[in-house]
């Protein structure tokens, strides 16, 4: 009877030495690329869901500080947790500044909308023949020239006549376009902002849809702060370059 083969066995390691490694198979491969690929994807989810956002500027609302499709980044984790398909934010921590660009769900609709920081809650906002008077005194406010036509996303012959005006609120300096062919509130009553609230106004006073027509809006509405324009196109699909990375105040 013959004696059964030996199997071929790798030499024993020496002292000191480390036995080399079995080679990786296909499906080690395959596991691995899997897990890095969805690490990406929980990665992308996160910064898209917790931390920051595109936007996509619609419409005059916000002229001249936003054109329309300007698309602007959003920090969303400064003010709550704010899901995807949700009206308001599972959870605050934090209330908008005053001059803070937001991103708010519109309480008349719940559609997105850009507007800016006015009134903080107790706030008393007015305005007052194009004035925005908050507790009692007048914003700080200055004439800033003609509306420049270049600048506008709409159609500049029904513009003759727009303003523009450097308003100063808070730590930040802007200007709002101010236009007497649509002026549907060059006047509005005194609003107290209640606690955990906020007054909004768009940029382009004559051609916003704002808390002057829902009123004040709950800081639980803000999905974010937005942070600077990162891409710009005009209706034709030339690229706006100069506004390329422009940081918003």
């Amino acid at each position: 009877m013959s004696e059964p083969s030996e199997q071929p066995t790798a030499p024993a390691a020496k002292p000191g030495e480390k036995r080399p490694a079995p080679p990786e198979t296909s499906w080690q491969r395959t596991s691995a690329n899997l897990k890095t690929i969805g690490g990406a994807v929980l990665l992308a989810f996160f910064i898209r869901i917790v931390l920051f956002e595109p936007f996509e500027i619609e419409g005059p609302s916000m002229e001249p500080t936003l054109l329309n499709r300007d698309r602007v980044v959003v920090a969303k984790f400064r003010f709550g947790l704010f899901l995807p398909f949700m009206n308001q934010a599972v959870l605050t921590w934090g209330t908008p500044s005053l001059g803070d660009i937001v991103i708010v769900k519109s309480p008349a609709d719940n559609i997105d909308i850009v507007k800016r920081v006015i009134g903080l809650p107790g706030d008393r906002v007015e305005l007052r023949e194009d004035v925005v008077w908050r507790n009692g005194r007048p914003i700080t406010h200055r004439p800033a020239g003609v509306c420049e036509d270049v600048l506008r996303s709409h159609d500049p012959d029904e513009d003759n006549g727009c303003d523009w005006v450097e308003e100063n609120l808070g730590t930040q300096t802007y200007r709002t376009s101010h236009d007497p062919a649509y002026a549907p509130f060059s006047s509005a009553s005194v609003t107290t902002v209640p606690p955990g609230y906020i007054f909004i106004l768009g940029d382009h006073r004559d051609r916003s849809n704002d808390s002057r027509y829902f009123g004040p809006v709950p800081i639980n509405r803000v999905k974010g702060k937005g942070l600077l324009i990162y891409w710009s196109s005009d209706e034709t699909g030339s690229f706006r370059s100069s506004r390329f990375f422009k940081v918003l105040h």
